[in-house]
């Protein structure tokens, strides 16, 4: 039989599941499905649309030089020599839906997680693949489910922040949640000062508080993270209150609470149905636009689609 997931789910990390940041050993990173062959073939079997490829600037938070990129005609090993060789950032969303180790491996995961968390109740769960370059970096953000984050190769910096005002704005979060943005939050330099920091090796693993707004810095080594997402109960209910709320505050009415119990709650969760069969989601999403096409002649990997590079890129 072989081991398990973890080696250090202890009672304190059961006790701040869920509640503040909780930093655990992995065996993952041990296992022959992230060699770069494997990770190629996987990367070949990824349907366009749940692959986001993205490029930044080299340094400071420029939030405007985060850009989508088009995959062209690389296979998946070029794809992971390009990231290796340039300034790039793969996510690729729900690949447990796509490749079967993945989702063998998800099930396992969270059956070792809930077996801890026996009141953790997980309804829905994902994986998500991150493959990125030497010293690339992902800007201040949020995201909207429980969320994990754990190393595989390479090393990286994670910043996580509290997830209340002045750090995470509760109509910044709305916008999140209804899709109005992508994961963005305003970001001040000094927000710095009452972070949390985390070094990740491989086999580190980090759990964080709900939208706990972070950012990640990669150390000047090729990085191969693994991301899971889960929601409970409560969380979906979060997320239908703060959806709720977004359209009352669009609507110029400001919210009062963002309580998950009591009947006022499970109006605005309607409201938040409704609003998403009636399409007004769709419409009012962001939808990405593509800045360039990698393409393997290039230095750097990156060609522009129609325009120059942006100055500092």
């Amino acid at each position: 039989m072989s081991e398990g997931i973890f080696s250090d789910f202890d009672a304190v990390a059961r006790a701040l599941w869920g509640h503040h940041d909780v930093k655990l050993r992995h065996r993952l990173h041990e296992r022959s499905l992230f060699s770069d062959a494997a990770l190629g073939r996987i990367l070949d079997a990824i349907p366009p649309g749940q692959m986001a490829i993205n490029t930044m600037g080299r340094t400071g938070h420029d939030v405007r030089s985060w850009s989508y990129c088009e995959r062209g005609d690389m296979s998946g090993e070029e794809l992971i020599k390009a990231v290796n060789a340039g300034r790039i950032w793969i996510n690729v969303t729900k690949a447990n839906e796509i490749v079967p180790e993945f989702g063998a491996l998800l099930s396992e995961m969270f059956g070792e997680i809930e077996a801890n968390v026996p009141d953790l109740d997980v309804i829905r769960k994902s994986m998500g693949l991150l493959i990125s370059s030497p010293n690339a970096q992902v800007f201040y953000h949020a995201d909207v489910p429980g969320q994990s984050l754990w190393q595989i190769r390479g090393e990286k910096r994670i910043y996580i922040y509290p997830n209340r005002e002045p750090f995470l704005r509760p109509a910044d979060l709305e916008n999140i949640i209804r899709g109005r943005t992508e994961e963005e939050v305003p970001y001040h330099a000094w927000f710095d000062r009452h972070a949390a920091v985390h070094d990740l090796a491989p086999g580190d693993m980090l759990h964080w508080p709900l939208n706990g707004p972070h950012r990640v810095e990669n150390k000047d080594c090729l990085n191969i993270s693994i991301t899971t997402e889960h929601w409970t109960p409560e969380i979906r209910r979060h997320f239908g209150v703060q959806y709720g709320n977004g359209i009352l505050r669009s609507a110029g009415l400001a919210p009062r609470s963002a309580s998950v119990h009591g009947a006022a709650a499970y109006a605005k969760c309607a409201l938040a149905v409704g609003w998403r069969l009636s399409g007004q989601q769709k419409r009012q999403s962001f939808r990405r636009t593509m800045k360039y096409r990698l393409d393997s002649r290039e230095p750097g990997y990156l060609v522009p689609i129609g325009g120059a590079l942006q100055a500092g890129e």
